[in-house]
């Protein structure tokens, strides 16, 4: 009877010890899948953005001014932008809404004003006349005192 007892609880034992060795792998391979998803995720942004800006190859669009890291003081400034001539420009700062810039003199134009001191991450985007997204300038990192 005793040896009965003492297989049975041997026997539970190895069977809970089982299943934690089973539950522990399992979380394991959740969590790769759930890593799996996310890099996928962030590999389809990626794919986005180049298939953006290899949609049209002589399009571009480039920031001239500010330079990078550039310290702006003043209460006004003129953002320069070169781009090429397959559509219009808009702006954006600090990954917030996108504005329209101005066309003169083979140039796309922001004027800059009204805006606080602090770091700025500047990007600019060409569009087509349906609204598509041509091509997405490089960041442009400047600072106004």
């Amino acid at each position: 009877m005793a040896i009965k007892k003492a297989v049975k609880s041997k026997e539970t034992a190895v069977k809970k010890s089982a299943v934690k060795s089973v539950s522990k792998k399992a979380k394991k391979v959740v969590k790769k899948e759930k890593a799996k998803k996310t890099t996928t995720v962030k590999k389809n942004i990626q794919d986005e953005k180049i298939l953006i800006n290899t949609a049209n190859p002589n399009s571009y669009i480039v920031i001239d001014y500010p330079f990078e890291s550039e310290i702006i003081a003043g209460s006004d400034y003129v953002i320069k932008i070169g781009a090429s001539k397959d559509g219009y420009v808009e702006i954006s700062f600090n990954d917030s809404e996108w504005k329209p810039c101005r066309f003169a003199s083979g140039y796309w134009w922001f004027d800059w004003k009204y805006f606080q001191p602090g770091k700025f991450k500047i990007v600019a985007r060409l569009l087509n006349s349906e609204n598509k997204v041509i091509k997405i300038s490089d960041t442009r990192n400047c600072k106004v005192k």
